[in-house]
C-alpha cells in the first residue's frame, strides 16, 4: 500500500526548493540525501525530480548498483543515455573538446579516447559544461545509491562539487550512512569545506506515522493503529507501508463501505521483503553471534548483554565479539551504556527464525540467568514471566505475572495490571493459592478502575471459594475490605457497611473505608474524623492511604469552604507526586481542576492533565468523571460541541462501568441538550437521570439549579430562572454538603425582581451565612446584588464600585452566566439612576449576539427599551459591516475577526485582541471561508477590498 503523498520532510524540501531555483541564475550545488534503507530518500528524491521536470529542467538520472567489480562511472552514464533518449548533444564550442571524454560514457558524445579511458577530472569538467551548454532554467542530475559507487565515480562527483558553484547544475545524492565508509570520508570532507550540503533523513515520529497512514487509508488512523504500526516500522516510511499492506492482506485491517476498521486483534507481522533482509544479515555472521542475536531478541527489542553472556556460558570477549559483527550487519546499535536491537521489526523477524526447541533452551537459561541477577523491577518481573512461559514453566511464569501487576497496580498502570493478571490466571492452578492471590489482586485492580460490577463478582466468587478453607479466616478479613472499597464505590452504602463490619487486618485502611462510607451517607463531620484517624495510623508509611484520606478531607470540605477543600487536595496531590503514585496523582489533580470551575478559573488545564494521565493509567471512572467537568467548563464559555463530545463520552464509560455518576452525566447532558435549544432530548435525559441509581438529593438540587435554570437564564426568561433557583435552595438545606456554586444567583435574581417582597434581603443573608459562600461565584453575583441594595437606597458612587470591585477580573473572554448578571445590574441601575447601565447593557447584547443566545438578546433588547436606552436595529456593531458582506451573512463578531485576520494576525493572536478563546476564533474563520467562498485565509483580503 503506496502512500500517495510525501509524508513530513518539510525543512528538506524547503533546501531543496530553493537549491532548484539557483540554476536558473547561473548557480549550482551538491546536495546529499543521507539516510538508513527505508527512510525515505528515493520518495524525497522523486518529488525533487518531479518539481525539477515541471520547472522544465533537464533531468539526468542514475543509480549505482551493488557489485564485487563496479563497473566504472556506471549510474553517470545511465544517466546521459537515459537522457540522450529525447535530448540531443548540445553544439557548443566550449562543450566540444569534452566530447570525447563524455563520448566514454554514451556513444552519442562521440569516440571514446583510444587509450580506453579519460581521467576523472576531464569527465568532471565535461559534466559542467554539458550543464551549461544545456541551458534553458538548468540541470538536475540525480545520483541514486551513492554507497554503491565506484571509485571513478566518486572522484567526478568531488570534482563537480568542487566547481559547481558557478555552473547551472544541481546534484542530488543519495546514500546510506554506514554502508561505505569511502563514500561517508567522501561527504564529511565535502560538507566541512562547503562544497556539499548533507541532509540527514530521520525515521518518522508518532504523528508523522499517523499523518502518513492517514493519507494511505484516506481517512485518520486510529491511535491503535498508529502506534502499533510505529512500533514496527520504527517510523521508516517504506516499512509503514508494508507493514499496512500485511495487517490488510492478513485481514487484521478491513475496508468496508468505503471505511477503514480494525478487524480483528493486532500481531506482528514481518514483511516477507524485510525478513530476507535480516535472514541475509544473520548467515554473514558467526554460529556465535547468531546465537547472540537470537538470546538478545528474546530478552526485548533493549537487552542486557551480560545476562546473554550468563546465559549462553560465554565470557566478555566472546559477547563483545559477537556484538562487533551483529553492529557490523546494523542487527544492534549502542543505547546508552548498552545495546538494542534496531527495531522491532527487526527482533520479529530474528525471532522467526528461532525454532522451537532452541527457542525454549534459550529462554530457559535466560530465565535463570535474570533471576540470579535478582531483578525485581516490574520489568524484570515481566521479562522472568515470559521467559519462563516460553521455557514451559507455568508456575514461575505466573508467578512473576503477578508480581509484575502489583508492581504496575502501584504505580497506577492498572490497564498494565489487568493484562498480567490476565496472563498469570491462564496459567496458575484453578483453585491453588497462587490463583487466589492473582483473584485477590483482579479484585483490588477493578475496584481502582472503576470496574465495580466485575470487582464485586470477583470478590463474590472469591468469598465463595474461600469459606470452606479452614486456614482462611485472615484472608477472608482482608478480603472483606477490598470488597467494601468496591461496594463503596458503586454507592452501595448497606451493603459495604456489611461488609467493613466482618473485616479485619489493616486498621488503617478499615478507618479510611469507614471515612468513606460517612461521606457517601452525607455525614462529613464523621468523614473527616475518620479520614484523620487514618492519616494519624500511617503516618508516612503508606502514602496510598493517606492520599485516600486526603481525598475524603477535601471532598468533605467541598460544599461549605472552598479553600480549605483546595488546601487538603493539595496536600494529597504533592504527596501522591512525591511518592510516585501515579493513579492518585491523576485523581487529585482532577478533584483539583474541578475546583478550578467551581472557583472561576478560565482554565482547564488541569482537568485536561488529569484526563490524560488517567486514562494512560487505565483508570476509566476517574476519566469519565473528568469528562463530567470538562464538559462544565465547555459549557461555560457555550462551546456547546465540545461539551457534548465531553459528556458523551463520560454516559458512554459510565454506563459500561456502571457508575453510579451515571445518573449525574444524564443530568449534565441534559443541560447541554437544554443550552443548544433541544428541549425534548433534555427532558428524556431527565428521565434518564431518574431510571438509573441515582442519589435523591443531588437529583432535587442538581436538575433545578443545573439545569432548568442556567437554560432559562440563557432564554432571558428570569422569572423562571428564579422558581428553578429557589427550588434548589429550597432542596439544597436538606443536603448542604452538595456542591452548588451557583445558589447565589438566586439572591441576586430575587434582588432584582423582589418577588419575596424584602428586596431579596432574606436571600442575600442567606447565601452570605450558607455553604460555600466563599465560593467565587456566589461571591460575585452576592456582590452584584450588593451593588444594587446600594444604588437602590441612593448610594450611587458606592454602588458603582462595589459592582466594579465584582465584574469580572480574568482575561479573555467573560463567561455566559456573567453576562447575565451584568444584564441585571444594568436593569436595576437604570430604574435607580446610578452606574452605567447603557454601557453594560450593550456589553451583555455584544455578549449574547457572540455567544448565540437570541433569546437574552432579543430580552436584553426589551429591557433596554423600558429604560429609555436606544436599540441598535441590528446586532452591536452590524452596523460596520459592509453591506455585501452582510448580503452574504456576515455578523459584526465576524466582521472584527476578518479584519484581523487581513493584517495577518493569528487565531491566538485575534483571539487575545477580542477577547474570544481560540476554538470561537477558529469557527469564526470556518464560517467566513464558507460564507465568502475563499479557499483560505489569504483570499479573504479581497472580500475586505471589495468595501472600497
Amino acid at each position: 500500500m503506496r502512500c500517495p503523498v510525501l509524508v513530513s520532510r518539510a525543512a528538506e524540501m524547503a533546501q531543496l526548493r530553493d537549491a532548484l531555483l539557483q540554476p536558473a541564475a547561473g548557480h549550482g550545488g551538491v546536495w546529499v540525501l543521507r539516510g538508513e534503507a527505508g527512510v525515505g530518500k528515493s520518495r524525497l528524491a522523486a518529488t525533487v525530480v518531479a518539481e525539477a521536470e515541471q520547472a522544465g529542467m533537464a533531468v539526468l538520472a542514475g543509480r549505482a548498483v551493488r557489485s564485487s567489480a563496479p563497473m566504472p562511472m556506471r549510474p553517470l552514464g545511465e544517466a546521459l543515455l537515459a537522457w540522450l533518449r529525447t535530448g540531443s548533444v548540445p553544439d557548443d564550442r566550449r562543450l566540444a573538446p569534452y566530447l570525447p571524454a563524455l563520448g566514454r560514457l554514451a556513444p552519442q558524445f562521440g569516440t571514446a579516447p583510444d587509450d580506453g579511458g579519460s581521467s576523472v577530472m576531464l569527465v568532471g569538467e565535461a559534466l559542467l559544461r554539458l550543464a551549461a551548454a544545456i541551458g534553458g532554467p538548468g540541470v538536475l542530475l540525480l545520483i541514486e545509491d551513492l554507497h554503491w559507487a565506484d571509485p571513478e565515480t566518486l572522484g567526478v562527483l568531488e570534482y563537480v562539487a568542487d566547481n559547481v558553484r558557478d555552473v547551472p547544475l544541481d546534484v542530488v545524492a543519495t546514500t546510506r550512512p554506514h554502508d561505505a565508509p569511502t563514500v561517508a570520508e567522501l561527504l564529511d570532507a565535502l560538507h566541512t569545506r562547503g562544497a556539499a550540503r548533507v541532509l540527514a533523513l530521520e525515521p518518522l515520529d508518532t504523528g508523522e506515522v499517523g499523518e502518513m497512514l492517514g493519507a494511505c487509508l484516506d481517512q485518520a488512523a486510529p491511535d491503535e493503529l498508529t502506534d502499533w504500526v510505529l512500533r514496527f516500522s520504527a517510523g521508516f516510511p517504506l516499512l509503514v507501508e508494508e507493514v499496512l499492506a500485511d495487517l490488510q492482506s492478513s485481514g487484521a485491517l478491513v475496508n468496508e463501505d468505503g471505511s477503514w476498521r480494525l478487524g480483528a486483534e493486532l500481531s506482528a507481522t514481518v514483511p516477507p521483503s524485510f525478513a530476507r533482509s535480516v535472514e541475509s544479515r544473520l548467515s554473514a555472521v558467526t554460529p556465535v553471534a547468531r546465537e547472540v542475536m537470537e538470546a538478545a531478541a528474546l530478552l526485548g527489542t533493549e537487552f542486557d548483554w551480560q545476562v546473554v553472556g550468563t546465559a549462553l556460558a560465554l565470557d566478555d570477549r566472546a559477547v563483545a565479539s559477537a556484538i562487533r559483527d551483529l553492529r557490523e550487519q546494523r542487527l544492534v546499535v549502542p543505547a546508552g551504556d548498552g545495546f538494542a536491537i534496531r527495531h522491532a521489526l527487526t527482533r520479529e523477524a530474528v525471532l522467526s527464525t528461532v525454532l522451537p526447541p532452541d527457542r525454549r533452551r534459550l529462554a530457559g537459561a535466560l530465565a535463570a540467568a535474570v533471576d540470579a541477577g535478582g531483578g525485581d523491577g516490574e520489568g524484570d518481573a515481566q521479562a522472568l514471566a515470559e521467559l519462563f512461559e516460553t521455557a514451559g514453566d507455568d508456575q514461575r511464569a505466573a508467578e512473576h505475572w503477578l508480581a509484575a501487576a502489583r508492581s504496575a497496580t502501584v504505580r497506577g498502570a492498572l490497564t498494565s495490571a489487568q493484562e498480567a493478571l490476565a496472563k498469570g490466571a491462564a496459567l496458575a492452578e484453578r483453585g491453588g493459592d497462587l490463583d487466589i492471590e492473582i483473584r485477590e489482586a483482579e479484585l483490588e485492580v477493578h475496584a481502582l478502575a472503576g470496574d465495580i460490577p466485575r470487582a464485586i463478582a470477583t470478590a463474590d466468587a472469591l468469598i465463595e471459594d474461600l469459606q470452606d478453607r479452614t486456614d482462611a479466616e485472615e484472608r477472608l478479613g482482608r478480603l472483606r475490605l477490598r470488597l467494601a472499597r468496591a461496594l463503596l464505590a458503586g454507592g452501595r452504602w448497606d451493603e459495604a457497611e456489611e461488609a467493613l463490619a466482618l473485616a479485619a487486618g489493616d486498621p488503617a485502611l478499615h478507618h479510611v473505608l469507614s471515612a468513606r462510607l460517612a461521606l457517601g451517607r452525607e455525614d462529613e463531620r464523621a468523614a473527616e474524623e475518620r479520614a484523620r484517624a487514618a492519616l494519624a495510623e500511617v503516618g508516612s508509611d503508606r502514602p496510598e492511604v493517606a492520599c485516600e484520606a486526603w481525598e475524603i478531607i477535601g471532598r468533605a470540605a467541598r460544599g461549605v469552604d472552598v479553600i480549605e477543600s483546595e488546601e487538603a487536595f493539595e496536600e494529597g496531590f504533592r504527596l501522591a507526586d512525591r511518592s510516585g503514585l501515579v493513579l492518585w496523582r491523576c485523581r487529585l489533580l482532577a478533584l483539583l481542576g474541578s475546583l478550578d470551575i467551581i472557583r472561576r478559573r478560565p482554565t482547564g488545564d488541569r482537568l485536561v492533565a488529569a484526563r490524560t494521565a488517567a486514562l494512560s493509567a487505565g483508570a476509566i471512572a476517574t476519566a469519565a468523571r473528568v469528562e463530567l467537568d470538562l464538559n462544565m467548563l465547555r459549557t461555560r464559555y457555550f462551546e456547546l460541541d465540545d461539551a457534548m463530545a465531553a459528556i458523551e463520552n463520560a454516559v458512554e464509560m459510565m454506563g459500561r462501568l456502571r457508575l453510579p455518576d451515571l445518573s449525574v452525566a444524564y443530568m449534565v447532558r441534559a443541560l447541554t441538550h437544554g443550552l443548544q435549544g433541544d428541549d425534548d432530548a433534555m427532558a428524556a435525559d431527565l428521565a434518564r437521570a431518574h431510571e438509573v441509581p441515582h442519589d435523591p438529593a443531588m437529583l432535587a438540587v442538581g436538575i433545578p439549579g443545573h439545569v432548568l435554570g442556567p437554560v432559562a437564564l440563557t432564554r432571558g426568561r428570569y422569572d423562571e430562572a428564579l422558581d428553578h433557583w429557589a427550588s434548589a435552595v429550597a432542596a439544597a438545606e436538606h443536603f448542604r454538603s452538595l456542591p452548588f456554586s451557583t445558589r447565589g444567583l438566586w439572591a441576586l435574581l430575587d434582588t432584582v425582581l423582589d418577588r419575596s417582597g424584602d428586596g431579596g434581603a432574606a436571600a442575600r443573608e442567606a447565601i452570605r451565612n450558607g455553604p460555600q459562600a466563599n465560593a467565587p461565584y456566589n461571591h460575585f453575583v452576592l456582590r452584584c446584588a450588593d451593588a444594587i441594595v446600594l444604588g437602590r437606597t441612593g448610594e450611587k458612587e458606592q454602588a458603582a464600585q462595589v459592582f466594579a470591585d465584582a465584574e469580572w477580573p480574568f482575561g479573555g473572554r467573560e463567561p455566559w452566566m456573567e453576562l447575565h448578571a451584568r444584564a441585571l445590574v444594568a436593569r436595576a441601575a437604570a430604574a435607580d439612576g446610578w452606574g452605567a447601565p447603557d454601557q453594560w447593557f450593550r456589553q451583555a447584547l455584544d455578549g449574547f449576539v457572540d455567544y448565540g443566545q437570541t433569546e437574552a438578546a432579543s430580552a436584553c433588547r426589551v429591557a433596554m427599551r423600558e429604560a429609555g436606552i436606544a436599540v441598535p436595529r441590528r446586532a452591536v456593531g452590524s452596523d460596520r459591516v459592509p453591506a455585501h458582506l452582510q448580503a452574504l451573512g456576515v455578523t459584526a463578531r465576524e466582521y472584527d475577526v476578518m479584519e484581523l485576520v487581513v493584517e495577518g494576525l493569528a487565531n491566538k493572536a485575534i483571539a487575545d485582541r477580542l477577547f474570544l478563546s481560540v476554538r470561537t476564533v477558529e469557527t469564526h474563520v470556518a464560517r467566513l471561508l464558507q460564507r465568502t467562498g475563499a479557499n483560505d485565509r489569504g483570499e479573504l483580503g479581497a472580500h475586505l477590498s471589495l468595501e472600497a
